[in-house]
């Protein structure tokens, strides 16, 4: 599977970096091999755009019945395996999927996609170029970072930028999820909280492409999801005028 991914970002980044090479020169602070890897990022989050629509649209409906939810909790709050059930069956009579709201999906695919792209910087010659001395030849600069197969050389660099944008990312998840503040949605919501600060420790110690990766996918996702935000209350507010 990882090798199948890996084969797939490397062609991508590959047809990328020539089509950027025949049409423009290179600038100085940033290599095409960077520009590559943040186009590649953007054609991923394109992908994966589905996913996050179903749970974006999720997320604005369990809202919608969050009033309705808390009739239930006022009804049957003293046995929660009957107010669970009752939660089940209000979704689905309304066609929301719970399964919708989580990251977990989308978190799974980010680490997949991780995953093959650590396969493609460390093996530049199967996956990418024909072989390892063309890719070293290269500029692969972003920057401050002279190599983005080496590690970030600032504490506070991409490590540190990945962290707060999938803070962000955390965040407004968490602000759009507020219908499903129950107990296993707490524990989603610490973890949520905690990975953020994870990412900087993991990505720290990585090649700087691999935050500059999950750093641009999570500022896409951040315009995406406020963008859906946006979109889903106007449509909210134009069925209450009609």
């Amino acid at each position: 599977m990882l090798t199948f991914l890996a084969t797939i970002l490397g062609y991508v980044l590959k047809f990328i970096y020539q089509m950027l090479s025949q049409a423009m020169n290179e600038p100085s602070l940033i290599s095409f091999y960077a520009i590559s890897i943040i186009i590649m990022t953007f054609l991923v989050k394109l992908i994966t755009i589905p996913i996050t629509l179903n749970t974006q649209k999720s997320s604005q409906q369990m809202s919608e019945l969050s009033p309705e939810v808390e009739k239930l909790k006022k009804k049957y709050g003293y046995d929660q395996r009957v107010l669970q059930q009752k939660t089940q069956e209000l979704y689905k009579e309304k066609g929301v999927s719970v399964m919708g709201c989580s990251s977990c999906l989308m978190l799974l695919i980010q680490f997949l996609i991780l995953m093959a792209l650590i396969r493609v910087i460390r093996d530049p010659a199967q996956f990418m170029f024909e072989s390892k001395s063309e890719f070293e030849s290269i500029s692969k600069n972003f920057f401050w970072i002279k190599d983005l197969n080496q590690m970030d050389p600032l504490w506070f660099g991409l490590p540190l930028m990945t962290s707060l944008s999938q803070f962000a990312v955390s965040l407004f998840s968490m602000k759009t999820n507020k219908a499903q503040q129950n107990s296993q949605m707490g524990s989603m919501n610490t973890m949520l909280m905690v990975l953020p600060l994870a990412y900087y420790f993991v990505f720290r110690s990585m090649p700087a492409a691999l935050p500059l990766y999950w750093t641009m996918s999570s500022v896409i996702e951040i315009i995406f999801r406020v963008i859906m935000y946006f979109f889903f209350s106007n449509h909210k507010e134009r069925i209450k005028e009609d």
